[in-house]
């Protein structure tokens, strides 16, 4: 009874080896890779990290602001000063004079965190408000998901890595391998990039701002006039540009000049042989 026992085992063991050299279909790379894995090589201890990291409420936050002050150069330092105290850059600044007032346009990104505190003292600033709008939008779900599907596609892609350094055992295996590993790896990287702009975004809230200052009304500046003697310079340079431009049209027109002179010498030739009558009239008898 043993001795049958063992053969049954030994000729199950034999049945069940496969031939080094043979070539694994692709449903077997896919259903190897989208198995679990009893050893990934995706780090645990950094996915936990990220999820952290990640962890709470995504909010992107913006403002815009437009109020008048009373100097645009005073209130633009005190702006500096406010941004750079809440750890806030000032991105963009552009001034512009107009007739009858100053104005300065800001890009102004400050934390999340301190962007009530930062709107509240701006708008002490102003001596009137002209408008004050605050927006927000939660983007926590979008968050979560893009890292879910990271995750998801990580260990995927590092699968399809193991089974290209210990599996694959001919070109064609490898080369469908690679091309998993380069579309996962695409996929990837475009999460990533849409990952990071909603971190820096949900880190650092964007404030428009437009200060301005009412002036005196000034006309804008005219030209500057020309002295009388480069008038007199103008003049002789059109006069001779004149002159020149009308020496040219003279000798392009020698054609019709010809023609009328052959014209009027052939009128001549034709009357003088018209016949006269010197003959005086009698009357009759």
């Amino acid at each position: 009874m043993k001795i049958l026992c063992a053969a049954l085992l030994f000729s199950t063991v034999a049945c069940s080896r496969t031939e080094p050299n043979q070539a694994m279909p692709v449903k077997t790379l896919a259903s190897m890779a989208s198995a679990p894995a009893e050893n990934v090589s995706y780090n645990d201890v950094a996915l936990e990290a990220e999820k952290n990291e990640y962890a709470g409420d995504r909010m992107m936050k913006a403002a815009q602001l437009r109020f008048q002050v009373d100097s645009v150069d005073k209130r633009t330092r005190n702006i500096e000063a406010i941004v750079n105290k809440y750890g806030g850059v000032i991105a963009d600044q552009n001034i512009s004079n107009a007739t009858n007032e100053i104005n300065n346009y800001l890009t102004v990104r400050v934390p999340v965190a301190k962007f009530e505190e930062v709107i509240e003292e701006l708008c002490r600033e102003a001596v009137f408000m002209n408008y004050k709008k605050i927006s927000s939008q939660d983007v926590t779900e979008e968050y979560q998901d893009i890292q879910a599907r990271l995750r998801t596609k990580r260990e995927v892609r590092d699968r399809y890595t193991d089974i290209l350094k210990t599996k694959a055992k001919t070109v064609e295996d490898i080369l469908k391998a690679e091309e998993h590993i380069r579309v996962l790896q695409e996929e990837i990287e475009s999460r990533e990039g849409r990952l990071q702009f909603l971190q820096t975004r949900t880190a650092m809230s964007e404030i428009s701002l437009q200060i301005y200052q009412k002036v005196i009304f000034t006309k804008s500046p005219t030209l500057v006039e020309e002295t009388f003697s480069a008038k007199v310079r103008d003049a002789l340079g059109r006069g001779w540009s004149f002159v020149t431009a009308t020496m040219l049209f003279v000798v392009s027109c020698w054609p019709f000049f010809i023609a009328s002179f052959l014209l009027v010498v052939a009128w001549r030739r034709f009357k003088r042989t018209l016949p006269t009558d010197d003959t005086p009239e009698t009357s009759a008898e």
